[in-house]
C-alpha cells in the first residue's frame, strides 16, 4: 500500500468542498465569498462538523505501508502546512484552510457552549491507534500502541490590524531562515536548537498524562515542530506502547460480549488558576482540518486500517468524548469554566464467536436431541434408558472440561456456562424420569401404556427447553447493551 500524492490533490478536494458547501468547511467560515456565489451556493451553516468530507476521505486514506507509515503522515502534515503557507504568500492561486482554527470539541462539550471562548486557547488532540492486543478480561487490561499528537498556538492569534505587518515580517524571515530543530527537555518543555548557532529558544510543552496506563514505553523520540509562524501553530507528537487499565470488563454474555476499550488522556500539572496551562484559559479539544491540512482523513484520529484485534473485531471507528476530571487540579465548583476535563478515546469491540456458534452449540444441541429420543423406549426399560443417558452425559462432561480451559476465569457464571449446565441437567432429567416411571410400574401404580403419555409430555418440555436455550444464546446478548468504561 502507499499514500496518495501529497497535498495538491488534497487542496483541490478542499477547494471543491468549499464550492459545494458555500465556503463553510470544517468550521471555517468565509462570509464574503459565500455572498459572491449568489444563488449558486447555499448560505453557510454555523454548525461545526467533526466528520471529514467524502472527497478528503477518498484522497487521503490512512493505511499501512510498512515501518515508516507511523511517521510519514507527520511529514505529509508538515508539507501541507508549507504549501498552505506558500498559498497565503500569493505563490499559488488556491486558497488554504485558515491557520487559526475554530473551537472543535467532542460531543460532551456541546452543552457547554453558553460561555464565551474569546479569551480562551485550546490544546487540540489527535490520536492514531496502530495496534491493539487481545483484551485481558481477567486483569481488566489491554495493550495498545498509539500515537498522540498535540496542536496548540504558542501565542494568541494575531490581531487583524497587525496581520499585514506580521505576514511581511514572516516573508523576510523565511528568506534568511537557518536550519533548526526542536529538542525535548524532559516531559513538559522543548527548546529550539539552531544547527549553526548556540543560541536557543525555549517553549513550553503541555505535559500530557495517560490516566489509565498501568505501564507504558515511549517508542522512538517525541517530535516537536513549528507548523505556522504567523499563528505560532505548534505540533508535538509521541508514540506510546502501553498497558491500559479498563474500569470493568464484564463477560456475562460470553461469547457475545462487547466492550468499549478506553484510552484516557489529560493534562494534570500546571492546570491550577494562574498556572502555565490554566484550565480556565486552555481548553481541551480535537484537532481539525486547520491543524492537519488534509494529511489524514479524520483530523482528530482514527484506527489504522490494518489493525486486527485477536479474538475480537472492531465494531466501528474511534469515539471521542470529554469527561469531567475528578482528580488532579479538580476543585468542586458549579461553574463550567472552572471545571477540568480529560479526553476519553473509546474503541467498541465485539468478540468473534464463530468457533462457538458453528462448532460447540450444534454439537450440544445434537447431544441433547439424542438424549430426548431415549424417551421413545418404554418405561420398563429402565436400565437401557439410564445407561444411554449417562453415556451421553459423560460425553458432555468431557466436552465441558475441554471448554472450561478456554473460558474466561471469572468469579461469576457466564452465559455459555449457564447453557452448558442446562443441557447437562436436561440429560440427567431423562435418567431421573426413567427411575420414577420404573418405580410406578414395578409397584403396579401405573401401566406401561399410561407411562408413555408421561414420556410424551416430558419430551415436549425438554424440546421447549432446548428451543429456549437457543434463543438465549442467540438473542439475549443484544438486549444487555454495551458496557461503557
Amino acid at each position: 500500500f502507499q499514500f496518495p500524492p501529497a497535498s495538491k490533490k488534497c487542496n483541490q478536494a478542499i477547494d471543491r468542498e468549499k464550492m459545494s458547501r458555500g465556503n463553510q468547511y470544517f468550521g471555517v467560515e468565509n462570509g464574503d465569498e459565500s455572498q459572491s456565489q449568489g444563488s449558486q451556493s447555499p448560505a453557510p451553516s454555523s454548525r461545526i462538523s467533526r466528520s471529514p468530507s467524502f472527497a478528503v476521505m477518498r484522497d487521503s486514506a490512512m493505511c499501512w505501508i510498512g515501518e515508516q507509515a507511523q511517521a510519514q503522515f507527520l511529514d505529509r502534515n508538515l508539507e501541507a502546512h508549507a504549501n498552505s503557507g506558500n498559498a497565503d504568500d500569493g505563490s499559488s492561486g488556491m486558497r488554504s484552510v485558515s491557520s487559526v482554527p475554530k473551537m472543535i470539541m467532542p460531543t460532551s462539550y456541546n452543552s457547554f457552549d453558553n460561555f464565551s471562548t474569546a479569551d480562551q486557547r485550546q490544546i487540540r488532540f489527535q490520536v492514531i491507534v496502530w495496534s491493539v492486543g487481545c483484551p485481558d478480561v481477567k486483569n481488566d487490561q489491554v495493550s495498545m500502541k498509539f500515537r498522540v499528537t498535540l496542536f496548540w498556538n504558542d501565542h494568541p492569534p494575531l490581531q487583524k490590524e497587525d496581520s499585514d505587518n506580521a505576514l511581511n515580517n514572516v516573508k523576510i524571515k523565511r528568506k534568511r531562515k537557518t536550519q533548526s530543530i526542536w529538542v525535548m527537555a524532559g516531559r513538559s518543555a522543548a527548546y529550539k536548537k539552531k544547527m549553526s548557532e548556540t543560541h536557543v529558544d525555549m517553549i513550553d510543552i503541555p505535559p500530557i498524562s495517560i490516566l489509565n496506563a498501568d505501564s507504558f514505553d515511549i517508542v522512538g523520540q517525541p517530535e516537536v515542530q513549528l507548523l505556522r509562524e504567523d499563528s505560532r501553530l505548534m505540533r508535538w507528537s509521541c508514540m506510546y506502547r502501553a498497558k491500559l487499565h479498563q474500569d470493568d470488563m464484564k463477560v456475562n454474555e460470553f461469547p457475545h460480549d462487547t466492550h468499549n476499550l478506553s484510552l484516557k488522556l489529560g493534562i494534570l500539572s500546571q492546570r491550577q488558576p494562574g498556572g502555565r496551562w490554566d484550565r480556565r484559559k486552555w481548553m481541551l479539544g480535537l484537532a481539525n482540518e486547520s491543524d492537519t491540512q488534509g494529511s489524514i482523513r479524520i483530523p482528530y484520529g482514527l484506527i489504522v486500517d490494518h489493525v486486527k484485534i485477536p479474538e475480537f473485531e472492531a465494531k466501528s471507528g474511534l469515539d471521542f468524548e470529554l469527561s469531567e476530571l475528578k482528580h488532579g487540579s479538580y476543585e468542586p465548583t458549579s461553574l463550567i469554566k472552572e471545571q477540568d476535563f480529560y479526553l476519553k478515546v473509546k474503541l467498541k469491540v465485539k468478540r468473534n464467536s464463530g468457533y462457538y456458534d458453528k462448532n460447540i452449540m450444534p454439537l450440544l444441541s445434537v447431544l441433547n436431541l439424542v438424549s430426548i429420543s431415549i424417551l421413545t423406549l418404554d418405561g420398563d426399560n429402565y436400565f437401557q434408558r439410564t445407561l444411554l443417558s449417562l453415556n451421553i452425559a459423560f460425553v458432555e462432561v468431557g466436552l465441558r472440561m475441554a471448554l472450561d480451559a478456554h473460558l474466561p476465569s471469572v468469579g461469576y457464571q457466564i452465559k455459555l456456562q449457564r447453557i452448558l449446565n442446562f443441557y447437562f441437567y436436561s440429560i440427567l432429567s431423562v435418567a431421573l424420569e426413567s427411575s420414577v416411571l420404573k418405580f410406578l410400574i414395578t409397584h403396579g401404580e401405573w401401566s406401561v401404556a399410561s407411562t408413555r403419555k408421561i414420556d410424551f409430555i416430558w419430551a415436549i418440555c425438554l424440546l421447549l427447553n432446548q428451543a429456549y436455550m437457543q434463543l438465549v444464546y442467540s438473542f439475549d446478548h443484544s438486549s444487555k447493551g454495551t458496557k461503557d468504561f
